[in-house]
């Protein structure tokens, strides 16, 4: 696995993006935690050293000068914990007693690196260290008292480095969930190339696999897979309708070039060959017509301009195409009856596409209907748009097979004996799907009703 796809994931980007806005609130709120635990024990000491101040105060006001002098130095003990600073200076600066030789320069509160000794019983010795001192007049001496930071720089340590080291695990938790997410992710999206390579050579039936977890990317391989299965039917219908093309389109072809060598040796022989040109012409008729249907079903099912309609009077147009295939369904022993229509009844449409819809309805009833058969075409108004349709009594169509019959070169006839070239409602459902119609097919108790629905 390349670690450098693993990085650029979306993830792991995600996860130093977050871990940087980690670092920056624990950043700003050790900053702060800093200079508020600072200002509370600062405070705290002042406390003390104000308490030492009023004491020693207190001792020059009831006893002067001499008496805070031997308390100072009756202090040397406890002084020995150097903790504490005690100095009393005299207006000269000399040292009159205490720990500290030397005063600080500035008045009231300051913070210092100051030398005190350190008094044991062995021996005095001296101990650098800072302190936060007062220093302030009594009298004509100056007192000054202060406290050792030990403790107060002790805890700003520690509490620095416990953000420094929350800091550190927390990145590195993140850090390490960014990774492993975006690993996992990767896993994923290497997988769905792989199976996408796999469909692109041919293996249409490859999946991609779904875990468990039911994420963003199984979601995505969820959508995905739909789409192949409707590729996987669409390739099926393809292979099929080419199938279907090349037989529909090897019989007029087969027939046309037997009629021509008839023709050719009729005309060798010096005898009349019109009618075998005239079976000529007719078979390329036929040829013909396939293309003619299939071009104007792809035109229909591609147009990208928007198609005006405007009302079309359905009691006219029905009775046009009545009084044209009457005769016709007569020819073939089957009769053809037009409903009483409303003449206000109108949808909104176009008049040729909607001619050429309802004459393929009425075409397909007589070819595939047997003699005796009734045919009935009408129209009536419904709670939800209009309704034109074309019933008969015929053998009707199986339910299963109801969806089919709007495929192109689809059958019911597989032997593909029968007449037709498997086109005609392909191009009724492509007109309807242009005119915003709904095609229903319904049984008729015998036979088939087809409903075209406008809304």
């Amino acid at each position: 696995m390349d670690h450098a796809s693993v990085t650029s994931g979306a993830a792991f980007k995600t996860a130093v993006r977050a871990t940087a806005i980690l670092l920056l609130i624990l950043t700003l709120a050790s900053v702060g935690a800093y200079f508020y635990l600072q200002r509370e024990m600062l405070a705290a000491l002042e406390t003390q050293i104000g308490g030492d101040r009023l004491a020693l105060a207190q001792i020059y006001r009831e006893g002067g000068p001499q008496a805070l002098v031997e308390v100072i130095n009756d202090l040397r003990q406890p002084l020995g914990e150097k903790q504490r600073v005690i100095g009393l200076f005299d207006s000269q600066g000399n040292n009159l007693a205490g720990n500290i030789s030397i005063p600080p320069n500035l008045a009231g509160w300051s913070t210092n690196h100051m030398t005190v000794r350190v008094f044991t019983s062995a021996a005095d010795i001296s101990e650098t260290s800072n302190f936060y001192i007062h220093k302030d007049r009594i009298g004509s001496l100056t007192l000054v008292v202060g406290r050792s930071l030990e403790a107060v720089e002790t805890q700003e340590a520690r509490m620095i480095a416990a953000f420094v080291g929350l800091g550190g695990v927390m990145s590195a938790a993140f850090l390490l969930l960014g990774f492993a997410a975006s690993l996992q992710t990767l896993r994923k999206l290497d997988s769905m190339a792989t199976t996408l390579d796999r469909v692109s050579q041919g293996e249409v039936g490859a999946r991609l696999p779904i875990s468990a977890a039911q994420d963003q990317i199984d979601r995505v391989s969820q959508a995905i897979n739909l789409h192949l299965d409707r590729l996987s039917v669409l390739m099926q219908t393809t292979r099929a309708s080419a199938a279907a093309i090349a037989h529909d389109l090897r019989t007029p072809l087969s027939r046309a070039f037997l009629l021509i060598d008839s023709a050719q040796a009729s005309l060798d022989a010096g005898g009349d060959a019109r009618d075998l040109i005239d079976g000529i012409e007719a078979e390329l008729r036929r040829l013909n017509s396939i293309f003619d249907a299939i071009m104007r079903i792809s035109r229909l099912e591609t147009a990208q301009a928007d198609l005006r309609l405007t009302a079309v009077a359905v009691a006219p147009l029905l009775a046009d195409l009545a009084e044209t295939f009457a005769p016709l369904a007569e020819e073939r022993g089957q009769s053809l009856t037009l409903l009483a229509t409303p003449q206000a009844l109108s949808v909104q449409g176009d008049a040729a596409m909607l001619a050429q819809l309802l004459a393929n309805l009425i075409q397909n009833a007589i070819n595939h209907c047997p003699a005796g058969t009734a045919i009935v075409l009408g129209a009536a108004p419904r709670a939800k748009g209009v309704a034109l349709w074309v019933a008969d009594s015929g053998p009707g169509i199986p339910a299963a097979e109801r969806d089919k019959v709007f495929e192109l070169f689809y059958r019911l006839d597989p032997n593909r004996t029968g007449g037709g070239n498997g086109l005609g409602m392909a191009l009724v459902k492509a007109i309807a799907t242009r005119l915003g119609a709904q095609i229903v097919l319904s049984d008729e108790n015998p036979g088939l009703r087809v409903e075209v629905i406008f809304a």
